[in-house]
């Protein structure tokens, strides 16, 4: 009987595990920026899985999305950042430009992400140091 998706992105999770790549499912969690819970809601089946999870572990792990989806072909993409720190890409080669641009989007995504928690925490910072500029204004006085 063929493996499910499911299936085989816990075998991916266990193969990152023997290669170093991940130290837990936490770490594999984060890395493709996911919750550990929602991790394990999909991996015990209670989380449907989306074409977005599955995207951001191809892209951050460098994973064929044909393996997952209908385990066809190698798991790991040859010549991806993900599986060759100084890896080189062929402009001509349409699948290499596709995944720098799923790898770019994703990328984009997590900046603006941490640009917003960024905004957040100035305005807070403002609105502390504005509440203690008032407190000692009234101590003075």
């Amino acid at each position: 009987m063929e493996k499910s998706a499911l299936e085989r992105i816990k075998d991916v999770i266990d193969t990152l595990k023997t290669n170093g790549r991940i130290i837990n499912k936490s770490d594999f969690a984060k890395k493709i920026g996911y919750t550990r819970t929602f991790l394990s809601d999909i991996l015990s089946d209670k989380a449907k899985l989306s074409d977005n999870f599955i995207n951001a572990i191809c892209i951050n792990f460098g994973i064929s999305k044909e393996y997952i989806t209908i385990g066809k072909g190698d798991v790991f993409i040859k010549n991806t950042v993900a599986n060759e720190q100084h890896g080189t890409y062929d402009p001509k080669n349409e699948n290499d430009m596709i995944i720098l641009l799923k790898e770019n989007e994703f990328l984009k995504r997590q900046l603006e992400e941490k640009d917003k928690q960024i905004s957040k925490l100035l305005n807070l910072l403002s609105l502390t140091t504005s509440e203690n500029e008032v407190d000692n204004k009234e101590e003075v006085a």
